[in-house]
């Protein structure tokens, strides 16, 4: 195999040991080397805060009452449950998102008004017709459905305008929302975000998703309904499965595993199997998931779920978590599988199809990354522009001509650059833009895509100077270190995820003790006997057939790699998932030392 075709795929960053540190976790929480470690590289050498993190609860969960005009918005669902109860029903609209998050979110308070007798009206934006928060389409949903009062959830901090024609019309909103806010509030009955207590002598935790949100506020409503602060059973059950609900929504929107969100995460992911919610409860049966892992949503429930949105469908997955039918709830799990196949091969076309345009301005030595077609999908830019700026550490903006004279774009970027700033350069080329600072979308008219690249390129000189795409790696392993009994140890730090990243280790000299094996229906995965020193392990590497095809028996290489557990009738050995590979004995992304903590 030539070098070229084994050249690594990022520079690889390993962090230094610190023995003492480690030493003393292990003797005062009873931890092996390999948990410990992982614990001193995550800044958790305390041992008192260390073991507060391996047994994340719910304790940490701020008070609904400390969430912004979280009174007038109990006011507005009491009222509204009161009218139901007394016949008096109004219509409500629950205005959502096509993405994970804003599902779940909607889910939730629809099960959740559901549950106290009110029928509600969800409206879910489409990705393509509508983009993100409220539009043309949002409003006339609320007209259509004689809305007097509309709760948005993972959205409408930034919506003034629409907000503004609401408050025109009569329309109560509450907006139970988790992104920053813009120069002007919008004008509505309650705006409910983390993000807007931050002045306080006590600011409240910023980082819940939008379900995270919602999940308060659901908390509170039943708190408030029942003064004395008893919940019967059925509410209780409620809020222990909703926990489900926020747990995919954390994962799948990257929030920072931290504070309250670890024991959102870690009760969260527990409820899944045995889920009273029957979409749920069919999902992890459709992917075979047991118990479900951080990664497991990350990479498998998540991409499903987001699936039928990006496929122009995202009702499908609201019907399959809203529905209490389990024959439909199967049903359902089943399309969404079909879905998620369907959005992989249009992922893979139109990665092919935008290539040529990244690969000529990463040539040119450009910092931004700006590339698109008229014909592009566009429900699969996001993770398209993921992956190229996973591969290349470069901002990367990549658009599709949605409807004629509006191109939308899907924009993702590294650690250290805000988007949003860096489309504040080209502010006048831009009809809007907005989100998360490594996470964002936008839309122009297509005219201007050739002026739209220089103004960006141009705003992007003054980022710093980009840095090679790096991995993080915790420590160098022998294959005999990471046992079932080790890999089960560190697996109780889970949730990994942003802000807390899965543990990743490198194996050097591996000896492959067969040709790869090829998996899957288009053999895109490859399976790898690997061996040292008489210790033999299953490597498995997804989507890198076409970099290890051509591996011979005999062939030695280094691998940074995640170790996880496989449970294949009933037994149980420990598995590894391949991040990046080189040959052995190379000089390329030789490992750099951090410096010592």
């Amino acid at each position: 195999m030539t070098p070229a075709a084994l050249a690594p795929n990022f520079r690889w960053r390993l962090l230094p040991e610190t023995p003492r540190r480690r030493d003393r976790l292990c003797r005062e929480l009873r931890l092996g080397p390999v948990t410990a470690q992982i614990l001193v590289n995550r800044s958790h050498a305390d041992p008192a805060r260390a073991a507060q993190l391996l047994q994340p609860d719910l304790r940490t969960l701020p008070d609904p009452s400390r969430l912004p005009d979280i009174e007038a918005a109990l006011a507005a669902l009491r009222e509204l449950v009161e009218d139901h109860r007394a016949g008096r029903p109004h219509p409500v609209l629950i205005h959502g998102d096509y993405d994970v998050d804003g599902t779940c979110g909607a889910v939730l308070l629809y099960r959740l008004l559901q549950m106290l007798g009110v029928e509600a009206k969800v409206f879910l934006p489409d990705r393509v017709r509508d983009g993100y928060s409220f539009g043309e389409n949002s409003l006339q949903a609320v007209r259509d459905h004689q809305a007097r009062l509309v709760i948005a959830v993972d959205n409408g901090t930034t919506a003034v305008e629409p907000l503004r024609r609401l408050a025109a019309d009569g329309v109560r909103v509450l907006v139970v929302d988790h992104h920053l806010a813009g120069d002007e509030l919008p004008p509505c009955t309650a705006l409910l975000n983390p993000w807007l207590a931050q002045d306080r002598e006590e600011p409240l935790f910023p980082h819940f998703c939008g379900a995270g949100v919602a999940y308060l506020l659901a908390w509170g409503l039943l708190r408030d309904l029942h003064g004395d602060g008893t919940l019967p059973e059925s509410h209780r059950r409620f809020l222990y499965d909703a926990l489900g609900f926020v747990a995919i929504a954390t994962l799948a929107d990257s929030m920072r595993l931290e504070g309250p969100n670890r024991g959102l995460v870690r009760r969260g992911l527990e409820t899944l199997p045995g889920s009273s919610f029957a979409g749920l409860r069919a999902l992890v049966e459709e992917l075979r998931l047991g118990h479900p892992s951080a990664s497991d949503v990350a990479y498998r429930i998540a991409p499903h779920l987001n699936a039928a949105g990006r496929m122009g469908c995202p009702e499908l997955s609201f019907r399959l978590l809203a529905t209490s039918d389990p024959n439909e709830a199967q049903a359902l799990a089943k399309k969404l599988r079909e879905w998620n196949r369907a959005r992989q091969d249009l992922q893979a076309s139109e990665q092919l199809a935008l290539e040529s345009q990244v690969e000529e301005q990463r040539e040119r030595g450009d910092r931004v990354l700006f590339a698109g077609r008229s014909e592009a999908a566009f429900g699969v830019l996001g993770i398209v522009a993921a992956r190229f700026h996973e591969t290349t550490g470069l901002p990367c903006l990549l658009w599709s001509e949605c409807s004629p004279g509006v191109a939308r774009g899907s924009a993702r970027g590294p650690e250290g650059v805000n988007l949003v700033e860096l489309m504040r350069g080209a502010d006048e080329h831009f009809l809007g833009y907005g989100g998360h600072a490594q996470a964002a979308g936008f839309h122009f008219h297509p005219d201007l895509a050739e002026v739209l690249g220089e103004r960006l390129r141009d705003s992007a000189t003054r980022l710093p100077e980009p840095q090679p795409p790096t991995v993080q790696v915790d420590m160098e392993v022998q294959p005999h270190d990471l046992t079932l009994a080790a890999v089960e140890e560190f697996n109780l730090l889970e949730p990994f995820g942003q802000a807390f990243g899965q543990p990743l280790f490198l194996a050097s000299a591996m000896t492959l003790l067969a040709p790869p094996h090829f998996m899957g229906e288009s053999g895109r995965h490859v399976s790898l006997q690997v061996e040292k020193n008489g210790h033999a392990v299953r490597a498995l590497g997804w989507s890198m057939a076409e970099r290890l095809q051509e591996l011979q028996q005999g062939a030695q290489v280094d691998l940074v790699f995640e170790a996880g557990i496989n449970a294949f009738r009933g037994r149980r050995s420990v598995e590894w998932t391949i991040r990046d590979v080189r040959r052995s004995g190379t000089l390329e992304a030789m490992a750099v030392t951090a410096p010592s903590p």
